[in-house]
């Protein structure tokens, strides 16, 4: 994993470069957190979506993704299509993970879920966010 934070996109993409031409190598990966969660609170973090993108198109044969993106950043449907368009970028080698990655006070109790073609239902919380169960989408709707 490369910390897309405290750290220059030239060495970010040097490493990502480096990596793909090792073949024992298989996939890099990027986190979603909005602000530094280590270092100078103030030092700068990469918007992991973007930084994927431009990474994808520096790179050939890695897989790539983000550990885990949030399903609180951004809207269902637009994280679909964000997604998609790496995945495109990419030339079909992203892996996608999704999560409720949130501070456990902020967290309530229990979690809505949805099925297709079943009722709403309700997951109990056992512990912190970490362990609610998540939301997933139907990998229809990520398609380009």
């Amino acid at each position: 994993m490369t910390a897309p934070s405290q750290v220059s996109y030239r060495d970010v993409l040097r490493v990502w470069r480096e990596a793909d031409t090792i073949p024992q190598i298989e996939h890099a990966w990027l986190f979603d957190h909005l602000m530094p969660i280590f270092g100078d609170p103030d030092g700068p973090t990469f918007e992991g979506w973007t930084l994927l993108s431009a990474l994808a198109a520096q790179t050939e044969r890695l897989r790539l993704g983000l550990l885990v993106t949030s399903n609180r950043f951004r809207p269902p449907a637009m994280l679909a299509k964000i997604a998609a368009t790496v995945d495109v970028v990419s030339g079909g080698r992203l892996e996608f993970g999704i999560g409720g990655n949130t501070r456990h006070t902020a967290c309530p109790s229990t979690t809505p879920l949805t099925r297709s073609g079943a009722s709403p239902k309700r997951a109990r919380s056992s512990g912190g966010c970490g362990r609610q169960a998540s939301r997933s989408i139907s990998t229809a709707a990520i398609s380009a």
